[in-house]
């Protein structure tokens, strides 16, 4: 306990401005999730007659009554606020990889005080796991109480949706944010171990880490392509409408009449041109198509139904920290191998 309290303090000391710098960033945004939060449900709460909108005089062709116009336009300003919140806390795991993994290891090669921390280490592997031991569970602690955060003001802004099986916001709240912080901080520790630098470790690692996330990111794209179910865009006459908004959209485009499903891309790339859509979703070629009713399919969707979202959570999850394992026994082996520099 006394080692490790020791090595705790020797990482604060060694990165203690890039953790009150994160300290300071993780503090402010989740101070701000809370206080829009607790706006949003305030102000709903003032005037829920003007969002509910169950008075049948609500709609009206001009628009909301003009009591509610001045409501609404704080209520939806103070949402695009809350928003952008949630975006930072999609992009700051991958700023603490960035921020504190890069310069972990880079720091000590670069002022020279690794060579004889590995002299007097029994084992540098041994030496490389203590050394970003405090740093990375430091970060992480962060990133999990910023995801805490983004789940209370997704709430706040859907108080309506059953968030435990509802896309909404997907990755911009709860688990994956504290699975990403994994996988970018082994990355950034990566980068440092190879490069020996602290500043070019640090530029090296947003091209690494932003690189790598976009790979993982059009993997699960196809992953979630063939896992997807085909859902009109909208129902054909005499059927109910069936739109699934609770779903995770994968792909937009066209189901042909042949039951091929093809986004709009790949259906300008087989020789198609699909120019024109009728009230009921048919997608048309030509005017004179139109007038014949000669369709060659309908706006259609690829989804994957919100019940699956704990799975989705869960599989991107671990893909994100396997990538930072990954990552961990490249540095490690990097480390076991660098000769004095």
């Amino acid at each position: 306990m006394t080692g490790a309290l020791t090595w705790a303090r020797l990482s604060y000391r060694q990165q203690k401005w890039e953790l009150l710098l994160v300290v300071l960033g993780v503090a402010g945004v989740t101070a701000g999730m809370l206080w829009f939060a607790n706006t949003l449900d305030a102000l709903r709460a003032a005037s829920p007659e003007c969002l509910a909108g169950l008075s049948p005089n609500f709609a009206t062709e001009s628009g909301p009554p003009l009591a509610c116009q001045a409501f609404l336009t704080e209520y939806y300003e103070a949402e695009s606020w809350a928003s952008n919140l949630t975006n930072l806390a999609w992009v700051a795991p991958f700023g603490m990889g960035v921020i504190l993994g890069a310069p972990l290891v880079a720091r000590e090669i670069d002022g020279g005080t690794a060579q004889l921390a590995w002299s007097l280490s029994r084992s540098r592997v041994g030496w490389l796991l203590r050394r970003i031991a405090f740093v990375t569970v430091f970060g992480l602690a962060l990133l999990a109480v910023l995801a805490a955060g983004s789940e209370l003001l997704t709430a706040a802004i859907f108080p309506d949706r059953t968030l435990g099986e509802d896309f909404v916001w997907f990755g911009r709240r709860g688990l994956p944010i504290v699975a990403r912080g994994v996988g970018a901080i082994m990355l950034g520790v990566l980068v440092g171990a190879v490069v020996g630098r602290v500043l070019p470790s640090v530029l090296a690692s947003v091209l690494v880490i932003g690189l790598s996330f976009t790979g993982v990111s059009f993997a699960l794209d196809q992953w979630n392509r063939s896992e997807a179910t085909l859902q009109p865009m909208y129902a054909a006459i005499g059927e109910p409408e069936e739109f699934d908004i609770a779903a995770l959209d994968v792909a937009f485009g066209i189901e042909r009449v042949d039951g091929e499903f093809m986004t709009y891309t790949e259906a300008f790339d087989r020789g198609f041109t699909p120019n024109f859509t009728d009230e009921n979703g048919r997608v048309f070629e030509s005017e004179e198509a139109l007038r014949a009713g000669e369709f060659i399919g309908r706006d259609a969707r690829l989804v994957i139904a919100g019940e699956k979202y704990p799975l989705l959570v869960l599989r991107d999850s671990i893909i994100a920290v396997l990538v930072g394992l990954v990552a961990l026994a490249a540095s490690a082996g990097v480390v076991a191998r660098r000769r004095p520099s």
